[in-house]
């Protein structure tokens, strides 16, 4: 069952991905997609896209033909600006743009961050999983960077208007690897 499911979401991706170039639409993967992407754990649930707040709803009209739109009652602590939830191919699609969240001592907004290919940067979810709170995402983030190298410029871009909390969260667990 897990097996048919990757093959799922891996198909998903790649039917999100034609969907967004044949409409000049400019997505960027990331979430638990990525992360398997990069082989740090074997199982997706969902494909996370973000995408540009211009290119949000020709998205959204794009994912609602194809697949069905899911109501969404949003959690109180995500401030991102547009989300929406479909399944599609039979799995489920996030969409954002603007993503932002309350933390403890402030607001953390998202910067835009040049992708590789369709592929967000692993060093923008050491940071978008510290505000989560993804504690097990972390700890495999943690190990991955223990051998392969942190590019800290992405992490400095995404903690430039972070909130004290985060930026000292990250500093403790991947300080390490920044100041090489």
């Amino acid at each position: 069952m897990g097996h048919m499911l990757q093959e799922g979401v891996t198909r998903m991706e790649k039917q999100v991905e034609t969907l967004c170039r044949l409409n000049g639409i400019a997505c960027r993967f990331g979430g638990s997609t990525l992360l398997k992407h990069h082989g740090l754990i074997e199982t997706t649930n969902d494909l996370d896209v973000f995408v540009e707040p211009d290119q949000f709803e020709r998205l959204d009209q794009v994912l609602s033909r194809v697949g069905e739109k899911v109501e969404t009652a949003p959690h109180a602590d995500y401030m991102t600006t547009y989300f929406s939830e479909y399944t599609f191919e039979g799995g489920d699609i996030d969409v954002m743009a603007s993503f932002r969240m309350k933390c403890t001592d402030g607001i953390y907004t998202h910067p835009y961050i040049e992708p590789v290919g369709s592929w967000m940067r692993l060093e923008e979810w050491v940071v978008l999983y510290t505000v989560i709170g993804r504690e097990d995402k972390l700890h495999r983030l943690t190990e991955y960077f223990e051998t392969h190298e942190l590019d800290e410029g992405v992490v400095q871009t995404c903690l430039k208007r972070a909130p004290a909390s985060v930026i000292e969260a990250i500093t403790e667990r991947f300080g390490t690897h920044m100041k090489r």
